[in-house]
């Protein structure tokens, strides 16, 4: 196969864990909280909790890949992510093993070490825990295994690249997206905003606060009026906005930076008799990060404006696609995108053209342009390959690609 070769400009990252998960573990490593939800929007298909496999039968000489997933439970989210993995290797010809890690670092770990001894080629994984993770990558290379991450990342730079979605841009996308409502609302951007805040504690809720906060301030006319920091469980949330309601009910908007907080708005404002639809008067513009099945109805409802999404099912197709390469170039990280280079759908594609559970699931791009940029660590740079996240509203809530649509 004919591969592309670029000079490699390796990445960076911090010691603290880069986590854009989805899952509803609150590990450092993880997104703590942003996809799991409460039982009524983790159903579908997590898979089992117990190791799990699934291979797929290729031609002559077809890589094995081991996908050594943070975890399944029924969460919808890892569900699809793990889906998007199963589907690519069948469509590619591609040997995939997968195991769960149940949201513990140590199974995960061990769970790779069984890989390794499986003798896979390659091994693609989305930490638990980033710095616990070190340890997995070390042991894969050491059998002249490369790993790959995707949704969360390992804290070295011995990973040759990592997958995920921007959570400050996403934050920042949210700002925009709410600005806009307010100003079709009141015929200019303006008005009193509460943000939902999770724990400022990992460098996924910094971004998920601080992205938010950078693109209100674009905006001298709409004013944060009050931040209300919640435990990450949907009964708090639910309780903090309850709270703020009663002592002040007057403002425009709310800001819920992940999916439980998206939830607990939604019955919030039930409890406090304030859920109105968009366009009636009363109506409190919602916008947020992450849109599972309950999410989407709302959105459906007209309850909540929008939410920016990631375009989870196309982590692995991405990540998987430039494992090949790498594999096939004999590990020259030649083929690894450059850091500064933004990738457009024209430049690359991971449609497969084949139909899974009735949809052709990488048909629409979402995940571009990708921005390639790079992650600081202790021991040196880590190349991210950035997407871009979905705005999901009305006119698209329906869309068979989302991932809480595949629940």
């Amino acid at each position: 196969m004919t591969v592309s070769r670029r000079n490699l400009i390796k990445t960076l990252g911090a010691t603290g864990s880069i986590a854009l998960a989805g899952c509803s573990s609150s590990n450092d490593g993880d997104d703590g909280g942003s996809d799991g939800g409460d039982g009524s929007d983790s159903s579908g298909d997590g898979g089992s909790t117990q190791t799990s496999t699934k291979t797929t039968s290729g031609g002559d000489g077809s890589y094995h890949i081991g996908f050594a997933i943070m975890g399944l439970g029924g969460d919808p989210w890892m569900g699809a992510f793990r889906k998007g993995a199963e589907w690519y290797a069948e469509d590619q010809g591609l040997e995939l093993t997968v195991t769960d890690g149940e949201f513990d670092s140590a199974k995960q770990i061990n769970d790779a070490k069984r890989l390794v001894r499986q003798d896979v080629d390659a091994i693609l994984t989305s930490p638990v825990q980033s710095d616990a993770a070190v340890t997995m990558v070390e042991e894969a290379n050491a059998e002249n295994i490369p790993v790959f991450t995707a949704n969360s990342t390992a804290a070295t730079s011995e990973v040759p690249m990592f997958t995920a979605f921007g959570n400050q841009d996403a934050a920042n996308s949210a700002a925009g997206v709410m600005a806009n409502r307010l100003e079709e609302r009141y015929g200019s951007p303006e008005g009193r905003v509460v943000e939902v805040l999770l724990p400022q504690d990992t460098e996924t809720f910094v971004q998920r606060h601080e992205g938010f906060v950078s693109g209100m301030e674009e905006y001298d006319d709409i004013e944060i009026i009050a931040q209300l920091e919640y435990d990450q469980t949907q009964e708090d949330a639910a309780n903090k906005i309850s709270t703020q309601l009663q002592r002040d009910d007057d403002f425009d908007a709310l800001y819920c930076p992940d999916l439980l907080s998206g939830l607990a708005s939604m019955s919030a404002f039930e409890n406090e008799g304030v859920k109105e639809p968009i366009g009636n008067e009363g109506h409190i513009t919602t916008v947020g990060l992450d849109a599972g099945p309950n999410t989407l109805n709302a959105i459906r409802n007209d309850y909540f404006d929008a939410a920016i999404d990631q375009p989870n099912l196309f982590y692995a197709p991405i990540t998987m696609k430039y494992i090949v390469d790498y594999l096939d170039a004999g590990q020259d990280s030649g083929v690894i995108p450059e850091v500064g280079q933004e990738i457009t759908a024209d430049d690359q594609t991971f449609a497969t053209g084949n139909q899974h559970d009735g949809i052709d699931p990488w048909a629409d791009p979402l995940w571009a342009p990708a921005q390639i940029e790079e992650l600081e660590f202790d021991d040196g740079m880590q190349t991210y390959f950035k997407t871009s996240g979905v705005t999901v509203t009305k006119e698209n809530a329906d869309a068979p690609y989302l991932w809480g649509n595949l629940a």
